[in-house]
């Protein structure tokens, strides 16, 4: 019985510990203060319920993972489900040399113009209900009460996940 228990708690300590290694403690906050993970700021919902096209929030990371050169960005909408994995986007951004943080600058939604560093994983797949194509589609619901999140994964040159984390936008 206790050569039983022993492989057990060996086998779980084993997955614990390499699952602690993946969950690595970035963190990751925005860089402009009306981004409060609570309400989606007014001005950075969709051009349906705005003057323009709202932006991804700036995000600033920390405690990188040593590797670390790209940062993925799935943009979601988890309370509708054909908006959520990724619906409201996908973009990469590289990381240019070995840093410990690195800043996201917003990026304008509705657009494939993106900023130095960027790239599209995925257009946003809002088309199918008749809003402009792009890259990004911020937060469209109409103020109806949906969670808005964005999926980060830190990857290394070969593509592996060093780190991920899902940080909630807010409710819009």
């Amino acid at each position: 019985m206790k050569k039983v228990f022993v492989l057990i708690y060996s086998a779980l300590s084993s997955l614990l510990f390499s699952s602690s290694l993946l969950a690595s403690d970035i963190e990751v906050s925005f860089t402009d203060k009306k981004w409060d993970g609570k309400i989606i700021p007014l001005d950075e919902v969709c051009s349906n319920y705005n003057v323009e096209a709202g932006s991804t929030p700036g995000l600033y990371i920390e405690n990188l993972p040593d590797g670390a050169k790209k940062v993925i960005l799935k943009f979601n909408d988890k309370t509708f489900t054909k908006m959520d994995n990724g619906g409201h986007g996908i973009l990469s951004f590289d990381i240019e040399e070995d840093v410990a943080n690195v800043e996201i600058p917003p990026q304008i939604g509705e657009t494939f113009e993106l900023d130095e560093g960027f790239s599209v994983v995925n257009a946003h797949t809002g088309t199918r209900f008749g809003k402009q194509e792009g890259a990004y589609l911020a937060p469209c619901s109409g103020g109806k009460g949906n969670t808005y999140t964005v999926d980060i994964s830190i990857l290394n040159s070969d593509s592996k996940v060093l780190a991920s984390k899902e940080l909630i936008l807010g409710k819009y």
